[in-house]
């Protein structure tokens, strides 16, 4: 994934526009393990909005550098 999708995920993530996606592919995906997979944007905006919404409609900001360093070597986004 690269800036750009980021950027792109991140602002549907803030919007709540990513719909009623499937973002199970990646559970797991921070473990060593984890092989890259290939997914929508709207499944990265989801799990962005999963793993770093908080309850107060912030976004914690450690949670997204996590995700953001993940999303650069096991997402590809297809369009």
């Amino acid at each position: 994934m690269n800036k750009a999708q980021f950027d792109t995920a991140v602002k549907m993530a803030k919007e709540g526009t990513y719909g009623d996606v499937d973002d199970s592919i990646l559970d797991g995906c921070g473990l060593p393990g984890f092989k890259p997979v290939t997914i929508t944007i709207e499944a990265a905006a989801r799990f962005i909005a999963w793993q770093c919404l908080c309850l107060n409609g912030q976004f914690d900001q450690e949670a997204l550098n996590e995700v953001r360093e993940i999303s650069r070597h096991r997402w590809l986004v297809c369009s």
